[in-house]
């Protein structure tokens, strides 16, 4: 970008793959640890020196080293104009080809262990160890990243319990590829990534050069659709739309479900003329068809997010004035009952967003559902009580026994995982639960660290609800390891938003001192300390004072605040 910078660490090393390190000894055109500015043509040059390598040397790896954050890791750089090995792949993947005629019927519910295997083409040492799988749940959407370890080699694999075929993401953080591709119980789904390919496309200098084979390859269920909807998402167009506010709430609503069911019919037309597969044609427009009832179901909050962005100077009151009018303007009949209908169609069942729709859907009462549609809301309303830990009462015991076999099946998995868990969380330590006890709300907090007086204090304001607020506490838990022997307490501060039984599962693996709320207490230390989101993060040095009140500043920089907070005298 003309204008911006770039900065190279001095600590910046060529590593060998025997141990051996050497350290950059000066720049040409660029100074270690000053900034280099981009020229305005938006491009420049420099050059970085080194010790003389080791005779025979046929690539390099390039680093800042671990100590810098998001530094700079380049790898496989080759020193010798030489053809590049070809990548190892399965034959059977190799001579693969899409499958025209699949199609999406007989595909039923059903429960199992489902497993992902694969590998990371041309890995070597150094590079990031891990590929990230997230697994799309069809009663709770998105079930959260999970990190596999790959193998010297560069293999990985990881089996799951999967109620149905569903969609899943895998991603490796040594390239800039995320695969999107299917699981089903019983069934082993291969994912491999070509880096290679990967860093040639996100290549300026390369960009234009013969391809190293495709960017990713895939061996599994539904792999003919896996294959073409990666490539047609390109059509699926949506142009900014910009709505008239003038126009009275009623009209408004209406306009808006014009609109997006509009897009939903471009978008079908699109894939119709793509000569795709009748499979991929099924599967795109179920996800259309949820696609859209989920912005149905969003239509007042969407449309107060469009009027906010209309005004010359924003007003959150006049946002939410609007807000309010569309909720109460909205029809109780808003979505149509053919969509409705459309999704019982198991073709749903598979799609990203499938589960985030019947989340939205368990939480209404005054949207009658019938068929599968219903029966995965019945499980989703079940699944929800199990995770909490909540004993199910007669009548949910009753509609269980009444769901369909897998679903049955996936929820006493489910039952016997969080027993699991509960027994297991008995155990833990390094964790403890405090009470606020009967103070007034000017004195709660002063009464809250008061204990802690003469110690560095880390207040972490956030909920279990909160995904940003989980990242860090899974961030910083080395952090918190190799500060263990300092005068630092780490503090967490929830509210009642939090379930109580769900708090109570996750905080034996958040180790610290812990405290829940009444919505009182939490909404008046929101406003005395001006929190505008969580998480916050308030840093006390040793006499108590106020070092540090805001979001996650990163690893280095909140190490570095505590350190500071603990000179303190």
């Amino acid at each position: 970008m003309p204008k911006g910078w770039i900065s190279i660490a001095r600590t910046s090393t060529l590593p060998g793959v025997r141990g051996n390190v050497y350290p950059i000894l000066s720049g040409i055109g660029m100074e270690a640890d000053l900034k280099f500015v981009i020229p305005e043509s938006g491009k420049g040059s420099f050059q970085l020196t080194f010790p003389p390598l080791m005779k025979g040397a046929r690539y390099i790896d390039f680093s800042e080293g671990p100590e810098v954050e998001n530094g700079f890791i380049i790898w496989g750089i080759q020193l010798e104009d030489i053809e590049s090995p070809a990548s190892q792949l399965p034959k059977d993947i190799l001579t693969q080809e899409p499958d025209k005629d699949t199609s999406m019927a007989g595909q039923t519910l059903t429960f199992g262990r489902a497993t992902v295997k694969g590998k990371v083409l041309d890995f070597h040492p150094g590079m990031p160890k891990y590929v990230k799988i997230v697994s799309f749940n069809p009663l709770v959407g998105n079930s959260g990243y999970t990190h596999v370890e790959l193998q010297p080699d560069g293999s990985f694999q990881h089996t799951w319990n999967a109620l149905g075929t569903s969609i899943a993401w895998a991603y490796y953080t040594g390239s800039a590829t995320n695969v999107e591709f299917f699981v089903a119980p019983e069934q082993v789904s291969e994912v491999y990534f070509n880096i290679r390919e990967s860093a040639r496309r996100n290549s300026e200098v390369h960009a234009n050069a013969a391809p190293y084979g495709k960017e990713f390859y895939y061996k599994g269920p539904l792999a003919t659709i896996v294959y073409e909807q990666a490539a047609a998402k390109e059509l699926l167009k949506e142009e900014y739309k910009y709505y008239d506010f003038q126009k009275t709430p009623k009209e408004l609503l209406e306009e808006y479900k014009q609109v997006q069911t509009e897009i939903v019919k471009q978008w079908t037309e699109a894939i119709q003329k793509a000569g795709l597969s009748q499979a991929t044609q099924e599967y795109m427009q179920a996800g259309f068809h949820v696609s859209l009832t989920l912005r149905l179901l969003k239509a007042s909050s969407e449309l107060s997010e469009y009027y906010g962005h209309s005004m010359d100077t924003y007003d959150p009151d006049k946002r939410m004035a609007m807000y309010e009018k569309l909720k109460a303007t909205l029809p109780s009949q808003y979505i149509d009952d053919d969509l409705l209908k459309a999704l019982n169609r198991p073709q749903v069942l598979f799609t990203a967003d499938f589960g985030k729709l019947v989340i939205s859907l368990a939480s209404r009462k005054d949207i009658q559902t019938q068929g599968l549609l219903n029966e995965m809301i019945t499980t989703a309303r079940l699944y929800e009580a199990i995770n909490h830990l909540v004993p199910l009462n007669d009548e949910q015991q009753k509609q269980m026994e009444n769901l369909s076999e897998p679903c049955r099946q996936y929820l006493k998995a489910t039952q016997d995982y969080i027993s699991g868990i509960a027994e297991n969380n008995k155990k833990l330590q390094g964790f403890r639960v405090n009470e606020a006890g009967q103070v007034a709300n000017e004195d709660l907090f002063a009464s809250i660290v008061s204990k802690f007086r003469g110690k560095a204090v880390l207040v972490d304001f956030w909920a279990t609800w909160c995904g940003p607020c989980v990242a860090g506490h899974k961030a910083m838990h080395p952090m918190k390891m190799e500060l263990a022997d300092k005068d630092i307490v780490f503090l967490y501060i929830t509210g009642e938003t939090s379930p109580k039984e769900h708090w109570e599962k996750m905080i034996p693996h958040i180790h610290g001192e812990h405290y829940r709320l009444t919505d009182d207490q939490w909404n008046y230390l929101y406003r005395t300390f001006h929190i505008e989101g969580i998480p916050t993060y308030i840093i006390l040095d040793r006499k108590g004072n106020i070092t540090y009140n805001d979001g996650f500043p990163g690893i280095i920089q909140m190490k570095e605040k505590l350190l500071k907070a603990l000179e303190t005298k």
